[in-house]
């Protein structure tokens, strides 16, 4: 699915220049990451007071993104698996497997979906 376009409004197509020395450049970065910005959008909120719409990952929460990506692609092989079960089970060439396991693991790949995106939104 694409991302949505944003409208003409929105889009940040200009430049501004600022001249600074490579000392105010360094303080500048690491301020930013300090508060958890990126430099532009630092900049922004210090001097137009535009708060950013998301801020830079911190480790943790980024590994619980990472987390999640990684339990999308478990949950669609497991959905892959389970759509070919299916198909050998109609036309009788299912053997050995428990149906009723695979259901067991979508759900909780469900389940810890579910408290690893409570943990993003919440932070507990």
């Amino acid at each position: 699915m694409a991302r949505p376009q944003k409208d003409t409004d929105a889009k940040r197509d200009l430049t501004i220049r600022v001249r600074v020395t490579s000392a105010e450049k360094r303080q500048i970065w690491q301020l930013a990451a300090d508060a958890g910005y990126t430099p532009s959008d630092f900049m922004r909120l210090k001097t137009i007071a535009s708060v950013p719409l998301r801020r830079v990952p911190t480790p943790d929460r980024e590994v619980l993104l990472k987390l999640m990506a990684e339990l999308g692609k478990i949950g669609s092989n497991v959905n892959q698996i389970a759509h070919a079960l299916n198909y050998y089970k109609a036309s009788g060439q299912l053997a050995g497997v428990n149906p009723e396991d695979i259901t067991s693991t979508l759900a909780n790949l469900d389940v810890l979906t579910a408290q690893v995106l409570n943990v993003l939104e919440h932070g507990h």
